[in-house]
């Protein structure tokens, strides 16, 4: 009888030990498709991840309003996406009419709701007032009152958008040269001076240094790396020096337009731990506007489009 009994019981215990395989076998299987079913979802936003546009020229039902869209798309494509989006002005297309400013909106507003938040400035052919009525937030948001000015924290670099806007009183002209009024000539020296720590800075605005003539008062900032614009509607990374006495230097970046004419396309900016990264994603190029549908396009567009792939600039941030 107790041999029985003992035989039994080993029964019972491989039949335990059966269910118990059987069990961490499909506890195993089902981490399996959890772990497959994450790698398929989208990551999201990256708080290192910063996308730069420029020059949008929205200009309702043209090519410029396609090739927007076509810039959203290919920004929500990305995985992971930017946290930031950048935009560095000239949103309307010539006198910054209030509908090409809502145009402009439906399209941004793609990529605020994807959980990317998005920052824009002044460039010549925009208008601050229609600016403002289509975007009130966005101009309450401003750190001065007249000018759209805009600090920018991410937990590795800092972002100054200035409003380099000369804003005349005829509303069918424009006026190209770009400027800095006085107020924010000063609030920005205040800001730069009152930087103790070493968190990198960019300094962002529409137009050239050349125009705006604050190179001095940038690279007397140690924390200050780069300086990046558009307005000329071209890939063209750069550096600028005070004099020949000594080291000092600072990186300069132009991006492209969305859609306008030259470059086409956006900036990927990675904040890496000791630099950061600025990818072009170029599509095409074209001027003064694309190929007519069913022409080829000059070979010289080609070459220009070969001669940027893969194109990059480094932001080292350590400044010499």
């Amino acid at each position: 009888m107790e041999s029985v009994a003992v035989l039994g019981a080993l029964g019972v215990a491989e039949e335990v030990s059966g269910a118990e395989r059987a069990g961490r076998r499909v506890e195993a299987a089902v981490r399996q498709v959890l772990k497959k079913k994450k790698a398929k979802e989208p990551a999201g936003p990256d708080e290192n991840l910063v996308c730069i546009i420029s020059d949008l020229h929205v200009r309702i039902g043209r090519y410029q309003e396609a090739q927007l869209v076509r810039t959203v798309d290919d920004i929500l494509a990305l995985n992971p996406l930017p946290k930031y989006v950048l935009c560095l002005g000239d949103i309307a297309f010539l006198t910054g009419k209030v509908e090409e400013y809502a145009a402009a909106k439906v399209q941004l507003d793609r990529l605020a709701a994807a959980g990317m938040q998005v920052t824009l400035t002044m460039g010549n052919h925009d208008r601050r007032a229609n600016f403002a009525e289509v975007f009130p937030e966005a101009a309450a948001q401003s750190l001065l009152q007249d000018r759209f000015v805009y600090k920018v924290e991410t937990p590795r670099a800092d972002f100054i958008l200035l409003d380099s806007l000369q804003e005349g009183n005829d509303t069918k002209t424009w006026i190209t040269p770009g400027a800095l009024n006085e107020e924010q000539v000063q609030w920005l020296t205040a800001e730069l001076s009152g930087r103790t720590g070493s968190k990198p800075l960019f300094v962002m605005a529409h137009h050239p240094l050349e125009e705006i003539k604050i190179e001095k008062l940038l690279m007397s900032c140690p924390s200050c790396i780069g300086f990046i614009y558009g307005h000329k509607h071209n890939w063209d990374p750069g550096w600028k020096h005070l004099n020949f006495k000594d080291r000092t230097m600072m990186r300069i970046l132009c991006v492209p337009s969305t859609g306008h004419w030259g470059d086409i396309g956006f900036v990927l900016l990675r904040l890496g731990n000791d630099r950061a990264t600025a990818e072009l994603r170029e599509r095409e190029f074209f001027f003064p506007k694309p190929a007519p549908e069913g022409e080829p396009k000059p070979a010289v567009w080609t070459e220009i489009e070969n001669e940027n792939r893969d194109a990059c600039c480094t932001f080292p941030y350590q400044r010499p």
